[in-house]
């Protein structure tokens, strides 16, 4: 392992937190919205099958594949079979599965991106470039090269693409051959419910990442990757040296909670609450802390801003104060940032409202 690289900072934050820290610093969901009821009882019929506690397939298990394939098909109008579908182990596990299934050294990211790849880039030795507009990938993109995007509530940026940069994504990557890393962990957490078609759609070498992290429970680190089936045979090797397969129980579960709920019912009650949440939070900002300057995203789990001051520097004293969240910094590959990532759909409407306010003493102390 490369002795530089360093654990992420938000894993680090979230170590650092305990009972009295109020904590806006990982992109964690509402617990309060987990389908507790729903999976335990989906838990009772799936310990009636001791196969969920036996070896399974490194691809994962066929009902759950084909449930997530009928997916891109019934939402995106993307025809997908079980067999263009790997479940992972968390879909941060992808990353890991992908790259060193590939040749390709060389990444191009979006400025600001998501602090989870750049970690999984960095240890394994890539070379990472950014870019900021859609039309630099003409310089930037080759047939040797990776891009890697989230199209949806970028993390941090919460930024969308719409349908017309998408199909300018996919005109670009057709012209230059590269291969795509399409990353949508919040593609349904839309408040409006509306759902876009993902780039990988109009571009065949893609490897379109989900996961239940973020709309079901995360503790189950089930995701998945959905790619052409001969891009997925490329991965088998790299997923069987890391874990053979993804927890036979956990799939099993899943797919049991599937077949016996409606999983859009369930994230229309997330984004409607969600939508709440963010409101409440961009309000408390706009009254305690006017300095503070975002768009209100509309779907996602974060708010994306820039403060006046060093947004570092103020973290370090928000955390002393036990109020966390994220300096833009770490989003970049090297720069310094005066943007801010809060994330607002795990703390309590109480305690945004008092981590708001405390962190605007905060600030106004140095004054």
């Amino acid at each position: 392992m490369n002795k530089k690289i360093k654990r992420s900072y938000i894993r680090e934050i979230l170590d650092a937190t305990d009972e009295n820290t109020i904590s806006f610093a990982g992109g964690l969901p509402d617990k309060e919205l987990f389908p507790l009821f729903e999976l335990s009882k989906a838990s009772k019929e799936v310990f009636k099958n001791s196969d969920c506690l036996q070896y399974s397939k490194s691809q994962g298990i066929e009902s759950l594949r084909e449930k997530i394939a009928q997916i891109y098909t019934d939402k995106f109008n993307f025809p997908t079979s079980k067999d263009e579908i790997l479940i992972t182990t968390g879909s941060q596990q992808a990353f890991d599965i992908i790259l060193k299934s590939l040749d390709s050294n060389e990444l191009i990211v979006e400025r600001p991106t998501y602090i989870g790849a750049l970690g999984a880039f960095k240890i394994l030795n890539k070379q990472i470039l950014g870019f900021n507009k859609i039309d630099e990938l003409n310089t930037l993109l080759n047939e040797n090269n990776i891009l890697y995007t989230i199209s949806d509530y970028q993390n941090p940026s919460t930024n969308i693409y719409s349908n017309k940069e998408r199909k300018e994504f996919s005109k670009i990557l057709n012209k230059k051959k590269s291969v795509l890393i399409e990353d949508g962990p919040y593609c349904f957490l839309n408040f409006k419910n509306k759902i876009k078609d993902p780039i990988s759609k109009r571009y065949d070498n893609s490897f379109h990442l989900g996961s239940f992290s973020k709309i079901v429970a995360p503790g189950l680190r089930l995701g998945w990757i959905r790619a052409n089936k001969n891009n997925i045979n490329k991965l088998f090797v790299a997923k069987e040296s890391l874990d053979l397969h993804t927890s036979s129980f956990n799939q099993m579960l899943m797919n049991e909670y599937l077949s016996s709920n409606n999983l859009f019912k369930h994230i229309s009650k997330i984004n409607k609450e969600y939508n709440k949440k963010m409101k409440f939070m961009a309000k408390c900002f706009k009254r305690d802390i006017p300095s503070f300057t975002f768009k209100k995203p509309k779907g996602g789990m974060f708010i994306y801003g820039s403060f006046k001051e060093d947004s570092m520097i103020l973290a370090k004293k928000a955390i002393r104060e036990n109020i966390a969240f994220v300096p833009g910094e770490v989003f970049y590959l090297n720069k310094k940032s005066n943007e801010a990532r809060f994330n607002f759909t795990n703390a309590s409407y109480k305690d945004i409202k008092i981590g708001i306010n405390k962190l605007a003493s905060i600030i106004n102390s140095d004054k």
